[in-house]
């Protein structure tokens, strides 16, 4: 009780802070490039840039971590997330706002990478997917006063209001990191060596980890891909800011409240079970986005997107931290980011594309297909990654 106690100042209370401020204004980056002039493809195409942004950093920020220790790495990925809404603030137009999107990205890249490798280190194997699973119910927490929050203001008060409170949210984020994150520092042993731990782990588990990287990139599509599209289809249904703001904060209530059920799930039934109901559930929600013909239809959709999303809460920091190597996982962790990374921005690209292409319309379709596809394979070739203590007394990996 007094480590889980220990782990709020020093996690869970800036997860939540860096989360908050991310989707107080992701949902929204889309509308704000259409009141820049951008069109609609272009609009989905720089939101998706925060994911690009990520990808970029995955593979430096494990060497990074390894180098210089979670600590010093977490506090520049909050200072780099602080300086590109200082950058958002102050400047203005497309460009600009495309850049900004990008070093934000990069800011959140470093606190994940940082973030999973202090807690693999930490976290016990038969605790860790209760852990991430209150991890992702942090990150959950944030999205339900996010949106809403950040919908009232940019209808009330403008779209640089709204840059202002999330570079505070972020600073915020940043002071805690440095107050209360114990240092850490590398053990001593060249980069070389963590890459060398992460190519035993591939050779030992390829099968699985191409199969896991599949089911959990198709579920990364989806995942950052929904926000975008239901704010997209809610301006093409002549929504304001606000009322947008309450549908996505509708489904992220409905998401934070019931991510206690993917811990169970994950523990009691498995990882896979927990991913492939995940993506079902959401892959239905996206589909159906085109149906919608008003506050209504659009606000029940969200409501499914935030229930099928709670059945992966944590799903990928825990199927990551299983397949990870326990000794020096920096790299493997990079490697894993730097696939989900481009995936992220796969997601709102792939949307931007169908929709400059085919229309709205086209968009759900092609990347619920995506999400589909990903969860099949890896539930045909994923080996279960939860730690079986009922036969051996030690965890293993297990058909």
């Amino acid at each position: 009780m007094r480590k889980r106690f220990a782990l709020v100042p020093v996690l869970f209370i800036p997860t939540i802070l860096i989360q908050f401020g991310s989707t107080a204004g992701m949902a929204f980056v889309p509308l704000y490039a259409k009141q820049l002039g951008a069109p609609v493809s272009i609009s989905a195409f720089v939101a998706a840039l925060m994911y690009l942004g990520q990808a970029f950093a995955d593979l430096p920020g494990g060497w990074l971590v390894h180098r210089f220790g979670e600590k010093r790495i977490m506090c520049v990925g909050a200072a780099l997330s602080l300086l590109a809404m200082i950058w958002r603030y102050w400047t203005q137009g497309i460009a600009g706002l495309a850049l900004s999107v990008l070093l934000y990205g990069i800011g959140t890249s470093f606190v994940w990478i940082s973030r999973m490798s202090w807690l693999k280190r930490t976290i016990d194997p038969d605790k860790r997917g209760y852990v991430m699973s209150y991890v992702g119910g942090s990150l959950r927490v944030a999205a339900i006063l996010g949106p809403l929050v950040g919908g009232f203001v940019a209808e009330g008060l403008g779209y640089r209001s709204l840059f202002m409170v999330q570079g505070l949210l972020n600073a915020a984020a940043l002071v805690m990191f440095m107050m209360f994150l114990p240092k850490s520092s590398n053990d001593g042993h060249p980069y070389s060596l963590s890459i060398d731990s992460a190519l035993v782990a591939w050779r030992t588990g390829r099968r699985s980890i191409i199969a896991a990287a599949a089911g959990i990139s198709g579920l990364t599509i989806l995942r950052s891909a929904r926000p975008i599209l239901i704010s997209l289809r809610g301006d093409a249904l002549d929504l304001g800011e606000s009322q947008i703001g309450l549908i996505l904060f509708a489904g992220a209530a409905l998401d934070a409240g019931l991510f206690w059920i993917s811990g169970i799930v994950m523990t009691r039934s498995g990882r896979k079970t927990a991913a492939v109901a995940c993506t079902a559930i959401l892959t239905t929600a996206l589909i159906f986005l085109p149906a919608a013909q008003g506050l209504p239809g659009l606000l029940l959709l969200s409501l499914l997107a935030g229930f099928g999303n709670a059945m992966g809460a944590g799903i990928n920091l825990t199927i990551s931290g299983d397949l990870a190597p326990s000794y020096s996982p920096a790299a493997f962790l990079s490697f894993w980011r730097f696939s989900m990374g481009a995936a992220g921005f796969g997601g709102p690209a792939l949307a931007a594309w169908a929709i400059g292409i085919a229309g709205f319309g086209a968009a759900p379709l092609l990347i619920g297909t995506m999400g589909l596809a990903g969860a099949a394979v890896m539930a045909r070739f994923m080996k279960e990654t939860r730690p079986d203590f009922r036969r051996t007394g030690n965890p293993e990996i297990h058909q």
